[in-house]
């Protein structure tokens, strides 16, 4: 995973604001309600659009653990800019499951957003159960599921952004065989003249296998609208 966006960090940014701005309503409904003494994982932050716009809907500390050396480079420069975001982000290097091994219990919450079709199925199941020993009984997560087939999230999106003089064009195409590809260019007065593409593992699970998944760790998953869940601990979930 990391590996990907060692290669492609240059653009990430461009096209994630749109993405964040989709989540901030389930991030408030999740997490505003908490005090500053509480923390919620940001797992999987990428470089920091989405740690911003969680910080933005809740007062509570946040862990960040991004394993992507670009990625963290990034978010490090945005969260030591910002004076608030400086007093409550820790920035943790590791992949996950073994992110979660030292991180203080209980936390109030996660956020594990663009990051599941990133992890194995045996990666999920040990990232699940590292959660779940974490959790306060309260706890909310959210994450993001898999587009269904068929619905426009699972077509070709095209997106573009005028950058002084450059237009910066992103092409991302559906998952196929377990593979990601994007394709980004760069035009100047009409005139291609740079072109990129990449390939990246991404398997996302079905909101089934998510289900079956998250309850293996005494975890359930309510839907909460078109590529979004909300995470809790099962009723009755022995801890």
């Amino acid at each position: 995973m990391s590996e990907h966006y060692e290669q492609m960090g240059e653009f990430h940014d461009l096209f994630m604001d749109d993405a964040w701005e989709r989540l901030r309503p389930t991030l408030t409904e999740a997490f505003a309600q908490l005090d500053a003494d509480a923390t919620v994982l940001d797992l999987g932050a990428g470089s920091g659009v989405g740690t911003r716009v969680l910080a933005a809907c809740t007062p509570a500390r946040i862990i960040a653990v991004e394993p992507s050396r670009t990625m963290r480079a990034v978010l490090t420069a945005r969260v030591v800019d910002d004076p608030d975001l400086s007093a409550r982000v820790s920035i943790v290097a590791d992949p996950l499951p073994q992110a979660l091994a030292d991180c203080p219990s209980p936390v109030a919450g996660f956020v594990c957003a663009h990051v599941l079709g990133h992890l194995g199925a045996a990666d999920r199941r040990s990232t699940f159960g590292r959660i779940a020993g974490l959790l306060r009984p309260s706890a909310t997560g959210v994450v993001t599921t898999a587009p269904v087939a068929g619905n426009p999230a699972a077509a070709v999106v095209e997106e573009a952004r005028r950058i002084g003089d450059l237009t910066y064009v992103a092409r991302h195409l559906p998952p196929h065989a377990g593979l990601a590809v994007s394709e980004y260019e760069v035009h100047r007065d009409g005139r291609l003249i740079r072109r990129e593409r990449f390939t990246s593992t991404w398997s996302p699970p079905t909101d089934d296998q998510l289900r079956t998944e998250l309850a293996a760790a005494g975890l359930a998953l309510e839907l909460a609208g078109p590529g979004q869940g909300l995470v809790r601990p099962a009723a009755g979930r022995a801890r």
